[in-house]
């Protein structure tokens, strides 16, 4: 597959990580975790962090991307991309590189993201987000618009169908 950098979009506890993995695997792209950045930096997103530290985690994974497209790999971004502003910076680095940029939303119900992080409180699988951060982070979301064409993902068999579509002809998801 030719490179491209792929997006992921979607709410905390969405299922963005597991689908970013997938995509990543089924591409052969580089994934690049904000996640796995902000750990590295001694951040833990699922509390209370300064919006000039989640700037610095996404100009860290921006110029990792512009790395990884320069030499000739694909990037799937695992992210919020709660803000327009940062998707339409991942578009840019795309432009830059002379590559596509596809946006994917996951688009979980939030009944079902609700179910999600109260069985993680219970369990602990991963980081906790506490639930004034969600609130924040929930009230604060910008939903990706038409214009910017998102791929919309509300289930399990809809990232099968893209990815399968992807294989075939070189037809737009």
């Amino acid at each position: 597959m030719k490179p491209e950098l792929i997006a992921l979009c979607g709410l905390a506890f969405s299922g963005k990580s597991t689908i970013a993995r997938q995509v990543a695997a089924a591409t052969g792209a580089e994934l690049i975790s904000y996640d796995a950045i902000n750990a590295a930096r001694g951040f833990d997103g699922g509390t209370v962090m300064d919006d000039s530290e989640w700037e610095k985690t996404s100009l860290m994974a921006a110029a990792t991307a512009r790395a990884v497209l320069a030499s000739g790999r694909g990037v799937v971004v695992d992210d919020t991309f709660s803000h327009r502003f940062l998707r339409d910076r991942f578009a840019a680095v795309a432009r830059a590189a002379g590559v596509p940029f596809v946006l994917l939303f996951v688009d979980t119900p939030p009944a079902v993201i609700e179910a999600r992080l109260a069985e993680n409180a219970r369990t602990g699988a991963r980081h906790h987000i506490a639930p004034e951060v969600f609130a924040h982070h929930r009230a604060r979301f910008q939903f990706p618009g038409d214009d910017e064409q998102p791929v919309r993902l509300a289930s399990a068999a809809d990232v099968d169908r893209w990815l399968a579509g992807r294989r075939g002809a070189s037809v737009p998801p």
